[in-house]
């Protein structure tokens, strides 16, 4: 087992994601902002802490398919392993689906589709209202 050492790179990037409890985030992000705090850091490493803190669960990974980059969504509790998240695209807000309309969903996927989803994983992209863009729906 690996053990978990209190280091300064690691307390730096848990403020961050203190600061960023709703909204997904880039490793570029997460250095970018601990640089511009006056923060002596490498890139690496909080490549490296990022990785730790997913296996230990508490950041989830989300990579869509046409994005170059993962992005990572800070786990306050266990119950953001079981619902759905909406993504803004514009601002990068992660707002959570209700465990109960969440777990409604799966359920009726898995009986009409026979398809297992992961609510963890799951992203649903669009715009947010705060960012105010307005969508043509077909």
């Amino acid at each position: 087992m690996e053990k978990d050492y209190k280091t300064k790179p690691k307390e730096y990037i848990i403020e961050f994601l203190k600061k960023h409890k709703n909204t997904s985030f880039s490793v570029q992000e997460v250095y970018n902002d601990i640089k511009e705090s006056g923060y002596d850091i490498n890139l690496a490493t909080v490549y490296r802490n990022i990785l730790k803190m997913v296996d230990k669960g508490m950041l989830l990974k989300h990579q869509a398919s046409n994005q170059k980059y993962a992005t990572y969504q800070y786990v306050e509790s266990k119950k953001c392993l079981t619902h759905f998240h909406f993504e803004c695209k514009k601002c990068g807000m992660v707002i959570a689906l209700g465990n109960g309309e969440s777990e409604d969903f799966v359920s009726m996927v898995k009986e009409n589709l026979g398809f297992m989803i992961e609510p963890q994983n799951t992203y649903i992209s669009g715009v947010c209202k705060k960012c105010g863009e307005r969508f043509i729906y077909l």
